[in-house]
């Protein structure tokens, strides 16, 4: 209830174009008439989703109900007022299995609080497995005593099922659309909401129908399924200078840059692989201007009282949520951060923020478990963020 609502997002409420508006009214209609709904918000990136979302939590909000905010990312869930992902603000599990239930109980304060919500939001579902979704559910009609989907709250839903589905581990394409939202027995339930017009691309329509094409299968493709990029997209790959090129169009004049905040913010590398993240950033960190600072790790094995494990080997293990071993850093370089430290403040996993200078003394350790050993590496969680993975 302390959460302010910002005028502008109430003024929003007039500027929702056709799609947005209808999306907005139908959902509203629901909530006024006190009814139960779970909606999906569909629409690709830069159709206005986060615009809706604003202007239905503000409209809401002003009214003195109730909204639960979130998001399956940190970063997602920053740009939302009074947002938390949805794994915090639930208690799900981490990894959710076909009969687990949120760790809250019905005597809780965050049950008192589930029963006086008028719509719960959650962005970037289709990210989340159906486990996790199901888990939820079955939570939400146990504290709710009810037995319609998510308790017979108004779920409001969203994302674009074109860009990251569910994580599996070593997966199948078929495993990772097994494992989505739209495989769950609640997608029955749902009424998909449609957002069509690319607020980001007015001014360039041929783009956006050319991303569009793309992400529902229908650009024509060449061998291998490989689509054809255009012309005045791409730079020809002639080996390792290929890669230089491609770091001068980013970062062009990026000697004369170091303490420009508004210059890194609107550039990035982006790339599949992890792998091709580090090679980039180590380049460009070479390239760029001021004195580096070498932070190295501690690495161990917990309970390793043998020394079976050498330090080499520690050192050379590299995943994608784990900081590098050697972290190289430079005064006012871009840096991603790899956990949440505090949400509220915008300090989540995926944040980008700018190096104003390391302490010896202010390390994390960030673990994770192979077969029954425990890893641990001590650490700043960041890593470089010239480039990053398409994921983040």
């Amino acid at each position: 209830m302390s959460i302010e609502v910002p005028q502008e997002d109430l003024c929003s409420i007039e500027r929702l174009n056709h799609d947005q508006s209808a999306a907005f009214r139908c959902i509203m209609n629901t909530i006024d008439r006190r009814e139960s709904g779970v909606f999906f918000v569909d629409g690709p990136g830069g159709a206005g989703k986060t615009f809706l979302y604003r202007a239905i939590i503000a409209d809401l909000r002003s009214k003195g109900h109730i909204v639960l905010v979130t998001a399956s990312s940190g970063i997602a869930a920053t740009l939302l007022p009074g947002g938390r992902t949805a794994h915090s603000r639930f208690k799900i599990p981490i990894n959710a299995e076909p009969s687990s239930t949120c760790n809250t109980s019905k005597q809780s304060d965050l049950a008192k609080l589930i029963r006086q919500t008028t719509a719960i939001i959650w962005d970037e579902a289709p990210m989340t497995n159906k486990e996790t979704m199901k888990s939820l559910d079955r939570t939400l009609r146990d504290i709710l005593e009810n037995n319609n989907p998510f308790g017979g709250k108004v779920m409001v839903m969203g994302g674009d099922f074109r860009q990251v589905l569910p994580v599996v581990p070593k997966g199948s394409k078929s495993q990772m659309i097994s494992a989505s939202i739209v495989k769950s027995h609640l997608w029955a339930f749902t009424k998909i909401l449609h957002l069509r017009q690319n607020m980001r691309s007015l001014n360039d329509r041929d783009f956006a129908e050319y991303l569009m094409r793309i992400g529902d299968g229908i650009e024509p493709t060449i061998c291998e399924d490989l689509v054809q990029i255009e012309v005045g997209m791409a730079i020809p790959w002639e080996g390792e200078a290929s890669l230089h090129k491609l770091i001068e169009e980013t970062f062009p004049n990026l000697q004369s840059h170091g303490w420009d905040a508004s210059y890194m913010v609107e550039r990035a590398i982006l790339t599949p692989k992890n792998h091709d993240v580090q090679q980039l950033n180590d380049i460009v960190i070479n390239q760029f201007p001021g004195d580096e600072r070498i932070l190295a790790s501690f690495d161990e094995v917990e309970g390793d009282t043998n020394n079976l494990y050498q330090q080499e080997y520690l050192n050379s293990i590299s995943t994608g949520g784990l900081p590098p071993h050697m972290l190289k850093v430079k005064k006012s370089a871009p840096l991603m951060l790899l956990r949440n430290i505090d949400p509220k403040a915008g300090l989540c996993n995926g944040t980008r923020l700018l190096c104003r200078g390391t302490f010896q003394n202010m390390l994390d350790k960030k673990s994770f478990s192979a077969s029954d050993k425990t890893f641990i590496r001590k650490q700043f969680p960041v890593r470089l963020s010239f480039a990053l993975t398409i994921n983040k």
